[in-house]
């Protein structure tokens, strides 16, 4: 199982990702953000990690979305993540944002003991 995160900082994209996880049957919740590497960049703060990630953050968009989806297959997400890269990723723009999947262990539906 798997947890698909999907941070965008152009916020014109987030109908077209949810339309691609209706496709797949995927469900997903959407958070406001707003990223603390920005913050350190703008104080110069050198850290290395986000000295790497300059490009990702790039641009005058001080706050962004945050989606978040747990998936179960690893070809659904696979097939998830080509879609998104394929679909939404603007390779000419800088900032738009990123995608990193942590694995889960485990996920508990609250609303049923059973699951």
């Amino acid at each position: 199982m798997y947890a698909l995160c999907i941070i965008i900082n152009d916020v014109m994209k987030i109908d077209m990702i949810h339309e691609i996880l209706y496709e797949h049957h995927v469900g997903a919740t959407t958070l406001d953000s707003r990223g603390m590497g920005r913050v350190l960049l703008n104080h110069h703060v050198e850290i290395p990690i986000i000295g790497s990630m300059r490009k990702y953050l790039d641009g005058n968009k001080p706050y962004n979305k945050t989606i978040i989806s747990i998936i179960k297959e690893k070809t659904k997400l696979d097939e998830v993540v080509d879609d998104i890269r394929e679909r939404v990723a603007d390779f000419g723009e800088k900032g738009v944002g990123f995608i990193f999947v942590l694995p889960v262990i485990e996920c508990y539906d609250l609303g049923n003991k059973n699951v």
